[in-house]
């Protein structure tokens, strides 16, 4: 029986159908990850690293050999042989020497809000070695610092290990969240707009005094309630936040050298020079021209101000 040209092509068609229904479409994804300032080294008793924060990037610090006093989030931790320290983003934190001693530190960004604020409300900070969480990652850690003195290596081998550093922390932490709890995005949304206010501007422009009551209006949510998410995931106030992100930014640029003080003071928003120096002045004890001239080698730890 010869079987109508129209009819094969119906067949066809409903097979290519059931085929079709059998098919499942998943989510384009995308993840960047950034490592920054690793440093490996010895410092002498009554070394000291002053004040600082990380924007959007976590820290991981390890002491080797000695002992040194981490100050994370206005808490004093001794941090001795083969202990970390992980400090979140938007994370007040400090160093000084118990003695001499060794260490190593790397700091990663990475473009997952969520991931970032689970690490702010864990509160990990001090992982001793007997730890578990401690026993998985300084195996990674130790690896990360085999890789950057080797010149062979490649990013691959970099960054798997990287990558197995923040599986190994979201497993910490989904352990430590709540069934069907997520991290508040606002306030990393906050931080984004705020580094705006320093990065995203062209020379001439200043800061402007309503800028906290702006970004809410353009957030979507009221300056109260931006200012008490922000000051909850954070223990500072967007303002303070500003300020450090505009010392940082000011210490970058004068260690550079190539631009003047005036275009310095533009360049994080400050309309008046003078003012700029004054404020510096507060920040450090020293004048931007004096700071430039000593060329302060404790600036090294500090991370640039980068935007996605």
């Amino acid at each position: 029986m010869k079987m109508e040209k129209g009819t094969a092509k119906e067949i066809g068609k409903e097979k290519a159908a059931d085929w079709a229904k059998g098919l499942r479409h998943f989510p384009n994804r995308k993840a960047e990850a950034h490592f920054y300032g690793a440093q490996m080294g010895s410092v002498p008793d009554g070394w000291a690293c002053r004040r600082h924060l990380h924007h959007m990037m976590f820290e991981l610090n390890l002491v080797m050999e000695g002992t040194q006093l981490a100050e994370v989030g206005g808490t004093v931790y001794r941090q001795g042989k083969e202990h970390l320290i992980l400090v979140p983003p938007m994370m007040l934190h400090s160093y000084r020497a118990e003695g001499a001693f060794a260490f190593f530190v790397m700091h990663v960004q990475v473009d997952d809000p969520v991931f970032l604020n689970k690490l702010n409300r864990a509160k990990l900070f001090l992982m001793s070695p007997e730890q578990e969480l401690n026993r998985l990652l300084l195996p990674e850690v130790r690896r990360i610092m085999a890789l950057v003195q080797d010149s062979a290596a490649s990013k691959t081998q970099l960054f798997r290990s990287l990558y197995a550093i923040m599986e190994l922390l979201e497993s910490s932490l989904a352990t430590q969240e709540d069934d069907g709890s997520d991290a508040d995005v606002l306030p990393i949304r906050i931080a984004k707009a705020i580094e705006s206010l320093v990065a995203e501007r062209h020379a001439e422009e200043a800061i402007a005094a309503g800028w906290m009551e702006a970004l809410a209006e353009r957030l979507g949510f009221s300056r109260r309630h931006c200012y008490r998410v922000f000051r909850d995931a954070y223990s500072l106030s967007p303002r303070q936040y500003l300020a450090v992100l505009r010392q940082q930014e000011a210490m970058h640029l004068l260690m550079g050298g190539e631009l003047g003080v005036e275009e310095v003071a533009r360049r994080i928003g400050y309309d008046n020079v003078q003012s700029f120096i004054r404020q510096f002045v507060k920040w450090t004890g020293v004048t931007p021209g004096a700071f430039r001239r000593q060329r302060a080698g404790e600036t090294v730890y500090l991370t640039p101000l980068e935007l996605e």
